[in-house]
């Protein structure tokens, strides 16, 4: 018994849970109406990629809607199981706590992953019978696994706070704190913060120029990461063209996001008495 059969288990959980087939059906029902409003103009022709794009389909509904989804379907992994008395069962088998962190972690990934494809595949079928749409499956796919990286993230976020947190209502808490500082806050501080240094401000106290604390902080939120990679990837320039050090920066970024909340969760569990 190892974290694949905890990923298993909590994988089949997880899916069968009304809120994750609620969620599944309203990003389907978003995102095909997406595809729907940002068609072309009579006369007119666009790509797959300019749809997928879009700040409609990119901004509205995958760094804000992806997000939200993955911290729903994950807050509760750890703490909900520890408040019921069923992590303790799940402890005396032979699982080690690290199997069950990322198990865990495994397991409410693909319970995000499963409806992100399916999100994206009736919107696939609706701009391929569009004539004046061209569609780049090979783009439209790989910008599909991105979204399910980004969906990945999320829930490695809520895994590690959800391990660490002594209850459900702080793991609440903590799920609403971590989406409202990575999406409407981020954005709200940046703004001015761009204006004053583009203005010629700075920090001081700091070695860098404003400049280069403004890419600090788009690369530090995971969203911002992934419109860099995902941006580079639809204009096919991924690690090729643009800027190559920002690319790299930016997919590290994401992996660090993916590893370091439940490692640092993991370092609480193991000294946490059940």
């Amino acid at each position: 018994m190892t974290w694949t059969a905890v990923a298993r288990k909590d994988f089949e959980d997880a899916i069968r849970s009304r809120w994750v087939a609620g969620l599944s059906a309203l990003f389907v029902l978003l995102v095909s109406a997406a595809a729907y409003l940002v068609r072309p103009a009579p006369g007119r022709t666009i790509s797959s990629n300019q749809v997928l794009n879009s700040l409609l389909v990119r901004d509205a509904l995958v760094t804000t809607l992806v997000p939200l989804i993955a911290l729903i379907v994950a807050y509760n992994a750890i703490v909900g199981e520890r408040e019921s008395g069923s992590l303790k069962l799940l402890l005396s088998l032979p699982h080690s706590r690290a199997d069950v962190v990322f198990g865990k972690v495994f397991g409410r990934a693909g319970a995000i992953a499963a409806p992100i494809g399916v999100g994206f595949l009736l919107p696939a079928a609706i701009l391929l019978v569009v004539p004046a749409v061209n569609f780049d499956a090979i783009s439209y796919v790989g910008y599909t696994l991105l979204t399910a990286i980004l969906g990945v993230v999320f829930v490695s976020i809520a895994v590690g706070f959800s391990t660490a947190a002594s209850s459900s209502r702080r793991a609440v808490a903590g799920a609403i704190g971590i989406y409202f500082l990575f999406v409407p806050l981020w954005g709200a501080v940046r703004f001015p913060l761009r204006l004053y240094l583009g203005m010629g401000g700075g920090p001081g106290w700091l070695p860098l120029t404003g400049q280069q604390v403004l890419r600090m902080l788009r690369l530090i939120n995971p969203t911002g990461s992934f419109k860099i990679v995902s941006n580079a990837f639809l204009q096919g320039s991924l690690y090729t063209g643009g800027s190559v050090n920002m690319q790299v920066s930016a997919t590290l970024m994401l992996l660090v996001w993916i590893l370091v909340p439940p490692l640092l969760g993991l370092l609480w569990f193991q000294e946490a008495d059940l």
